[in-house]
């Protein structure tokens, strides 16, 4: 009898469901799990998703990420990641080379936009410990450059906007950089000098470094050798100036 029943509930079942759901949702296999995703007589809700995928509606809240794009607004999730196909069925399916990266809010550019999506879309480049333990995800990047690139500077310069001096095609030259703006302009023979003239190239913490801040630019003698030893009280800059040393 029990075999009977057990039998004719699997083949109700059976009637009713297009097919297995994948690995993810695996958990929730069975008539009386259902209405976990689907509403009576109603086709699978937003809400009812939303309601356990809270990292990407917390996204939606926040009008970050993909899911607000023009591309995705408007749609109903199961228009891009259906079920009942098989416990093997990639419910994460997209084009990689024809995929708009700009609608997550992050334009590739550069060497970026050469790069592989799986080099970036790694474990080791997440924060939350939550999302790092996730077998694939492409969530949990923010667009900081240290979250995946070495700070080569060590924390010593002030500014987390590495694109006021750097461009995305390659590190070096930083060609966005502008001396100008720095606290210490150049003029005169300053300009034809190389940067590592002022800049020396060192080790610190057993890592290539390069000194960029905190440099004592307002005393000449930091840099220049003093040809008076200290007989003269007068300032290097009432005598000479950038262009010539020669009074």
């Amino acid at each position: 009898m029990v075999l009977l029943v057990l039998l004719n509930t699997f083949y109700n079942y059976g009637q009713i469901s297009p097919g297995d759901l994948t690995n993810a949702h695996a958990k929730f296999e069975g008539m009386s799990n259902c209405t976990l995703c689907h509403d009576l007589g109603n086709k699978v809700t937003n809400n009812k998703c939303l309601e356990c995928h809270k990292d990407i509606q917390a996204l939606i809240k926040q009008k970050k990420g993909y899911h607000i794009s023009i591309e995705v607004k408007g749609k109903d999730c199961f228009q891009c990641h259906n079920e009942h196909h098989g416990r093997k069925f990639n419910m994460i399916h997209f084009d990689e080379k024809k995929f708009k990266h700009n609608l997550t809010g992050y334009k590739l550019e550069g060497k970026h936009a050469e790069v592989d999506c799986k080099k970036c879309h790694v474990s080791g480049f997440i924060a939350d410990v939550n999302l790092k333990k996730r077998p694939q995800t492409f969530l949990g990047l923010d667009n900081k450059c240290a979250s995946c690139h070495a700070d080569y500077h060590q924390k010593t310069l002030s500014s987390n906007d590495c694109a006021k001096c750097h461009d995305t095609k390659k590190f070096k030259p930083a060609v966005n950089f502008d001396h100008n703006k720095a606290d210490f302009k150049l003029k005169g023979k300053h300009l034809a000098v190389d940067c590592t003239k002022c800049h020396a190239k060192s080790t610190l913490n057993g890592k290539d470094f390069q000194k960029f801040n905190n440099l004592s630019f307002n005393d000449c003698k930091s840099c220049h050798n003093n040809p008076h030893s200290d007989k003269i009280k007068a300032t290097c800059t009432q005598c000479h100036n950038e262009d010539s040393f020669k009074v």
